[in-house]
């Protein structure tokens, strides 16, 4: 039986964070909704919400994922409010756009490799 691999999904931004168990995409996933419901000032806020899922890719793909995840999450508003405070300029919509942004220049890079 395979081990089960676990990220959390932010919904509405299809975008996947890898973690190291499905407790960690548990709590991750609520401490970033409570941040955001907390934050619900932005419009677009209300279109996202962080769910606790199995990886829905490769294993590989969880091991490449998972390093470069764990120091996303250190850099993200839900884990610097206390730091910062939870006015942090940016908040979690930067980070995430941080995130999605370095996805689409790795998917492009991919793409000029392949041409």
């Amino acid at each position: 039986m395979s081990e089960q691999l676990w990220c959390v999904h932010i919904e509405g931004l299809n975008d996947f964070i890898a973690v190291d168990s499905e407790e960690s995409a548990r709590y991750e996933a609520a401490t970033i909704n409570a941040y955001i419901d907390n934050a619900g000032k932005d419009s677009r806020a209300a279109l996202m919400r962080a769910v606790a899922i199995e990886w829905p890719f490769s294993a590989a793909g969880h091991a490449r994922a998972l390093d470069d995840d764990w120091h996303d999450l250190q850099r993200m508003s839900h884990r610097r409010q206390g730091e910062h405070g939870a006015n942090r300029s940016g908040g979690v919509l930067a980070d995430i756009t941080r995130r999605v942004k370095k996805l689409l220049t790795v998917a492009h890079a991919g793409r000029e490799d392949d041409a």
